[in-house]
């Protein structure tokens, strides 16, 4: 499937649902299907989720005839947000993606709110995309033979990075992506940040200086005022 399909894909589900997408929303469509990182500074309730989990669902979409029952299992992206009380209001986004685009992906939530029996389902059968936050990252990243889950993931979201950045669950983000980044070659890193004090130096401590991420990033501003949706 060409990328042009694919974003045509991306603009129709916005005409079914009567909006009209962002500049940056589509510009951030763009740099993820052409494999970049990057961070997205975008405010709450502009439609940052959108300008993300559609490239990730597109991206799957593109290999779907390659998809079997044996590769469609396991963990292909992860979402982290250091507030789990918007865990289900992301989760929910990316659901009506998946079923309005009749794609069988799974999609969980794991936080400290995530009872002992769904923790125990995921261990046999993570999920597709996955919702958590900085703590349940690193414990899923000490558990024993973490390599074989993480192995197949291709993207991973850090959300809220302006509220991260600085602080020990920061750090602890920070140490998850190098973790990642060492288990799969084809991840791609991407940050959504509100306005802070210096963008660029806030794209290179999520990416790393003078790393390959780094270099093939971009930073995309969304310039405009909060709207009702995303």
């Amino acid at each position: 499937m060409l990328q042009r399909e694919l974003l045509e894909i991306a603009e129709d589900w916005f005409k079914t649902q009567d909006w009209k997408p962002h500049s940056f929303q589509r510009k951030t469509w763009l740099a993820y299907l052409e494999n970049k990182n990057g961070l997205l500074n975008a405010p709450t309730g502009s439609g940052k989720t959108y300008a993300l989990w559609f490239p990730i669902v597109l991206e799957i979409l593109k290999e779907k005839q390659k998809i079997t029952s044996k590769n469609n299992k396991g963990l292909k992206a992860i979402w982290i947000t250091p507030l789990r009380a918007l865990s289900k209001e992301i989760k929910q986004s990316a659901e009506r993606i998946v079923q309005d685009l009749n794609l069988s992906l799974t999609i969980g939530i794991r936080t400290g709110d995530t009872s002992s029996k769904e923790r125990a389902q995921q261990k046999k059968h993570m999920p597709n995309l996955l919702i958590t936050t900085p703590e349940s990252m690193h414990l899923l990243l000490a558990t024993k033979n973490y390599q074989s889950i993480f192995k197949n993931c291709n993207a991973i979201v850090v959300d809220e990075w302006h509220e991260l950045l600085g602080t020990k669950r920061g750090v602890q983000t920070e140490l998850a992506l190098s973790r990642l980044k060492s288990i799969s070659s084809k991840l791609k890193i991407w940050g959504i940040s509100a306005t802070i004090g210096n963008l660029e130096q806030a794209r290179e401590v999520l990416l790393g200086p003078q790393t390959e991420a780094y270099h093939n990033s971009i930073l995309i501003k969304a310039n405009l005022k909060k709207k009702n949706y995303g």
